[in-house]
C-alpha cells in the first residue's frame, strides 16, 4: 500500500493526500513489525513504541481522507484522542493491570477517532462511488474497533499467558486485515479517479486560456441544445480577434500567446458562470448563452467589444489596440448547435468583411424562446450602423 501511494505522489507532488496515505501505511507496517518481531511482548517499550506508530498512522490516514475529499479535519480532537491512546496504554502497561484493559483502551480510543471522522466526513458518499466505498470502509473500521474488539475482549477475559491462543487474536487479525484491505482499496480507487478527472480536465481545458477546448465546448453545447426546453431562449456569439496574424508577425508569437491568454481571461470575467465559453481554435472563440435572446446577446457582444478597447498588455505597445469581430445567432425552439453555429459563423464573416471591430447579428428565428433575465449593461449610445446589422440566415 505504501509503495502504491508513493507512486501516486511521485507523479503529482502537489497531492498531499497520497503522501499522507503512504506514510500512514508505512507507520502501520513499522508498528506491526516492532510489536511482533522486534520488541519483547508485554513490555513498556513495546507498548509505547508500537502504539505511537499506530496512532500516528491512523491520524495521517484520516488526514489524507479529509484532504482527498476537501473536508475540514478536526485536527485538535483527533490529535488529542490519538495522544490519549498512547498515554493511556503506557500508564496501563506500567501498572499491574490486565492486558485486556490496555487492548480495550487502545481499540476504544482509536475507534473514537474513526467515529469523529465519520461525522466530519459525512456526505462524501453522495459525491461519487469512490466516496461511498471509502465511507463504507471507514464504517467497517469503526465497527471493528468499537464493537467487535471490545466484545471479544470482555467475553474472553484475555491474559498475557493466553492472549495469543484466544479466538479474539485470530479474529482480530482477520477483521483488521479485511478492514485494512477495504480501506486501502477504496483509497486507491479515490486516487485513480482523481488522476482520471485531472487528465479529463486537462483534455477539456485550453492550456492558454483556461476555456474549454473546441471538442469539449461542442460536446457540452450539443448536449445542452439537445436537452434544453424550447421555451427558454439561448444564443451563440462567435468571436474572432482582428488582425491576429499581424500581432504575431510584428511582436512575436510570445506576444500572440499573451493576447490569446488575456482574451480568455477577459471572456471569463465578462460572462456569467452559467455561460459556456470555449476556444474554437487559433484566435476564434465561442460563447453559448443559456436563457439569453438575440437582444441580450447583442448587448453583451457590444459590451465586450467596447470593454476590449481597455485591454492592455505589457507585451504590446500602447498604440496596439486589440479589437475583435462578433457574430451573433439566436437558437429557435428546435434549433440544434449544428444549426446555430453556421449562422453565427456567417454573421462573423459578415462582420469581418465589413471592416472588422463590429457586431453583426443573424436573422432572428421564427420560434424564439423566452429570455431569462440577466444583468443588463449599458449599451454605448453611439454605435456604427453595422453594429446592429442583420444578415440572412
Amino acid at each position: 500500500m505504501c509503495a502504491i501511494f508513493l507512486c501516486f505522489w511521485y507523479y503529482n507532488r502537489q497531492d498531499k493526500a497520497t503522501l499522507a496515505f503512504a506514510v500512514a501505511f508505512a507507520f502501520g507496517a513499522i508498528g506491526f513489525t516492532l510489536n511482533h518481531f522486534v520488541l519483547a511482548k508485554d513490555t513498556l517499550a513495546n507498548a509505547i513504541t508500537h502504539n505511537t506508530f499506530y496512532a500516528a498512522g491512523l491520524y495521517l490516514l484520516l488526514d489524507g481522507i479529509h484532504r482527498a475529499f476537501s473536508k475540514k479535519m478536526p485536527v485538535l480532537i483527533l490529535a488529542a484522542i490519538g495522544t490519549s491512546s498512547v498515554v493511556g496504554a503506557t500508564i496501563i502497561q506500567a501498572s499491574p493491570a490486565e492486558l485486556s484493559q490496555r487492548i480495550l483502551w487502545i481499540n476504544t480510543l482509536q475507534g473514537c477517532m474513526f467515529v469523529v471522522s465519520a461525522f466530519s466526513l459525512w456526505g462524501i458518499w453522495k459525491r461519487n462511488w469512490t466516496g461511498a466505498t471509502t465511507y463504507a470502509a471507514l464504517l467497517l473500521c469503526t465497527l471493528n474497533a468499537m464493537t467487535l474488539a471490545p466484545y471479544n475482549i470482555i467475553r474472553s477475559m484475555i491474559t498475557p499467558e493466553t492472549f495469543f491462543q484466544t479466538v479474539y487474536w485470530g479474529t482480530m487479525n482477520v477483521i483488521s486485515t479485511l478492514s485494512l484491505l477495504a480501506m486501502g482499496g477504496s483509497l486507491i480507487a479515490v486516487c485513480v479517479m482523481q488522476r482520471l478527472n485531472a487528465l479529463r480536465e486537462d483534455a477539456e481545458r485550453d492550456f492558454l486560456t483556461g476555456l474549454k477546448t473546441r471538442r469539449a465546448f461542442e460536446e457540452a453545447a450539443r448536449q445542452y441544445c439537445a436537452n434544453r426546453s424550447g421555451d427558454i431562449a439561448a444564443s451563440l456569439i462567435l468571436i474572432d480577434i482582428d488582425h491576429f496574424k499581424l500581432i504575431n508577425d510584428e511582436y512575436g508569437h510570445a506576444a500572440g500567446d499573451a493576447v490569446i491568454s488575456a482574451f480568455g481571461t477577459f471572456l471569463m470575467r465578462q460572462t456569467r458562470s452559467s455561460d459556456l465559453a470555449g476556444r474554437m481554435g487559433g484566435e476564434e472563440f465561442c460563447l453559448l448563452l443559456p436563457g439569453t435572446d438575440m437582444l441580450g446577446a447583442r448587448q453583451l457582444a457590444i459590451r465586450l467589444k467596447r470593454t476590449l478597447a481597455d485591454l492592455s498588455l505589457a507585451q504590446l505597445p500602447d498604440h496596439a489596440n486589440i479589437t475583435a469581430s462578433f457574430g451573433v445567432a439566436e437558437l429557435g425552439a428546435r434549433t440544434l448547435f449544428e444549426d446555430a453555429y453556421p449562422m453565427a459563423d456567417a454573421a462573423l464573416y459578415a462582420a469581418k468583411t465589413r471592416g472588422r471591430d463590429r457586431v453583426v447579428c443573424a436573422e432572428q428565428p421564427e420560434d424564439p424562446g423566452r429570455p431569462i433575465r440577466r444583468q443588463r449593461y449599458p449599451v454605448p449610445a453611439s454605435q456604427p450602423d453595422t453594429a446592429g446589422a442583420r444578415i440572412a440566415s
